[in-house]
Formats: structure tokens, sequence, C-alpha cells
């Protein structure tokens, strides 16, 4: 009898999980799965990450313990909202060899069709991904085109400058100036060579 475990999650304290329990049960009963644990989290958006939702935080803890076999949801949406922390989820149960099941949309990664949409939403994160680093790649030259410095604002001043330039020479070697003035030999040198 393969062993299970029930995720349900509500957004708001108003709302009840019990319909995604009774559903799930009615699966697990006609597929011949034995329910180990049901982990709920209620009041929670689907958009808070793991550590901000404590149930699905232990059921991700007991699945590496090997607590159970398969994760059943009465909808993807109940797992998580957005694509990049549901795939990392999934990512993270397939790497366990626990499979999933999702009622509303019919998934089920013990079959091939299901192991196929699997793989179509972990390509899709994975694209997510890329766009996103695009993006940034593209703000990040656009502020260099218009003039911004970008990175950490430099802490040498003309105070520092003035001691590397008298320490250079007085004879004092590289690292120890920079051990003295709490810089590094980056810092050193781009002062040296103005």
């Amino acid at each position: 009898m393969k062993k299970v475990c029930l995720y349900v999650r509500v957004s708001t304290q108003t709302q009840t999980t019990e319909n995604q329990i009774q559903a799930l049960r009615e699966v697990a009963e006609r597929s011949g799965y034995k329910i180990v644990k049901i982990y709920s989290d209620e009041g929670i958006s689907g958009s808070k990450g793991r550590e901000d939702r404590p149930a699905l935080n232990q059921m991700m803890k007991d699945a590496v313990n090997r607590q159970f076999e398969m994760v059943m949801c009465w909808s993807i949406d109940r797992l998580g909202r957005s694509i990049t922390n549901l795939i990392e989820i999934m990512n993270e149960l397939n790497e366990l060899k626990i499979d999933m099941f999702f009622s509303q949309q019919s998934i089920d990664t013990q079959t091939s069709s299901g192991r196929m949409i699997f793989g179509i939403f972990s390509s899709l994160a994975s694209f997510e991904r890329e766009m996103i680093r695009e993006r940034v790649m593209a703000g990040l030259d656009r502020a260099r085109k218009n003039g911004v410095k970008l990175g950490r604002p430099s802490t040498v001043n003309d105070g520092v400058r003035n001691a590397v330039l008298i320490l250079k020479d007085k004879g004092v070697g590289v690292r120890e100036t920079c051990r003295k003035l709490g810089i590094g030999c980056a810092t050193y040198y781009s002062v040296v060579k103005r």
C-alpha cells in the first residue's frame, strides 16, 4: 500500500481546508493509498516562501526522512503560486523520488503524461529565470549608458589616497600598506595607477 500525505492550504482564516481534504481522501481511498499525514497551512498565501509556510516546511523535512511516497494536493495553486517556487518544491520532491498528484489538473507524476507535464513546468521555470536575467542585464546596461556608476560606493577618500602614496614613497610594501590602511590590493593599485 502506497504511503501518501496530503498538503492543503487556504489563503484566509475564514476559508476551510475540509473540502480539499475530503476530495483527496476519496481519491486516496479509491486508489488504495494509505494517508500517513495531513499538512495544512491555513490563512497563508501561496506566494509565501517555504520558510513562511510551517506545514509545507515540515512536509519537506518529512520528505527527506521518507515518511511518505507521494504528496497529494487538491490543486497546483495550493502548493505554490509562483512557477519558480512551485518548480523548486517539485524538483526537490522529484530528487527524493516522491511522486506528486494534483486532483484538479489530473496530474500524477507516476504516469508518463504526468512526468511530461512536470518536464514542461521545469522548462517554463528555466525560461522565466532566463527572462529575469536578461531584463536585469538590460537594466544594468541602460543604467551604465545613462552614466550611473554601479557597484558599492568607494570608501577610498583623499586621505587614504595620500596615505597610500606616502607609504609607497617611503618604500613600504604593498601588503604592509594594505594591512595598515585596511584596504585591498586592488584598491592600492588603483590609487597608484592614478
